[in-house]
């Protein structure tokens, strides 16, 4: 096999920026898309050329022609149709969060590793060469010890009928974009934090609509991680050590032409990225993944001990109190 082919479940909004970098990709090609509804597939296959459209997930979970499954459904589903794939001999690609809770997270594992299947939670930043030099930078020892980080991630969330103002489906800005700056933490880092501590304002229908949170690593290191649905588009992440500091303005989202800066002693120095698809990565590293054996960038104990990190931080800010974390 030199060509991985997809099957896309459901029409939903993000498949917009998916679609174009599958269809970019060398290694990798869009065949089908399903929907609860044939007409829904049929017209959605017809707008973006895909070749094949189902009526029915399960139907196009049938199809054995299919190689890798992509799973953009709301929060709450992603588990299910994740374990789904896997039993039908399919790899995933499931958007994050991947699941509500380590434990469905073991489920995931346990399936993957009997079916010797590649699964990977999709953060498109960790594949961006931005990225990854910031991951060189911390590796190189440049900034020394790492004492602080800060990282932000907000946007107005203006629609009413959203399914990320519904608690039972995984609704909250925590879930939905404080995952990020939880995930960036853990990538510098190495390791989940060992106590946290959260706080949240609640929306009308009972999801966070603002949260903040700090977190507490071992030898030390704080990092303080904040999302909202309630105020205009904002990002950033900033690391800062003993001997300079990175500052990174687009960490998450960093399209088309970005930068990071390094700062040390006054003097700051500017590295500049240019991508034409910041989702052509994670679909590479797919590939790479499942046709030449390579370690995906994100395994799943990552994805747990990151999901286990944001649901303490939920416990904590539900009991008002600090929440320490195991080692596992």
């Amino acid at each position: 096999m030199d060509k991985l082919r997809w099957g896309i479940l459901s029409t939903a909004r993000i498949n917009r920026r998916i679609i174009p970098a599958l269809k970019a990709s060398r290694r990798n090609q869009l065949t089908a898309v399903a929907s609860r509804s044939l007409e829904n597939a049929r017209q959605f296959a017809r707008q973006w050329d895909i070749p094949r459209s189902y009526g029915s997930y399960d139907v196009l979970l049938e199809d054995s022609s299919i190689d890798v499954i992509y799973i953009p459904l709301p929060n709450h589903l992603h588990v299910e149709w994740t374990l789904r794939a896997l039993q039908a001999g399919k790899h995933v690609l499931c958007e994050k969060p991947i699941a509500l809770s380590p434990e469905d997270v073991n489920l995931i594992q346990n399936a993957a590793g009997q079916k010797k299947l590649v699964v990977m939670e999709a953060f498109m930043y960790r594949h961006h060469p931005q990225t990854i030099k910031v991951r060189e930078i911390i590796a190189s020892g440049e900034l020394g010890e790492i004492h602080l980080m800060h990282g932000c991630f907000s946007f107005l969330l203006d629609r009413p009928d959203d399914v990320r103002w519904v608690p039972e489906y995984g609704g909250g800005s925590l879930w939905d974009l404080g995952c990020y700056p939880v995930s960036y933490c853990r990538m510098i880092m190495g390791t989940p934090p060992t106590e946290v501590c959260g706080w949240q304002m609640l929306s009308a229908s009972g999801v966070d609509l603002v949260f903040a949170g700090t977190l507490r690593y071992s030898g030390g290191t704080l990092a303080q991680i904040s999302s909202s649905f309630a105020v205009q588009t904002y990002t950033g992440f900033e690391i800062h050590g003993s001997h300079a500091s990175l500052l990174i303005p687009t960490p998450f989202n960093p399209q088309g032409k970005s930068h990071i800066i390094l700062q040390r002693q006054g003097q700051k120095h500017q590295f500049e990225f240019k991508v034409k698809d910041l989702y052509l990565g994670e679909i590479e590293n797919m590939a790479d993944a499942i046709l030449d054996g390579i370690p995906p960038r994100i395994d799943l104990q990552e994805s747990k001990q990151n999901i286990t990190t944001l649901k303490a931080l939920y416990t904590s800010a539900g009991q008002n109190t600090a929440i320490r974390l195991s080692s596992e």
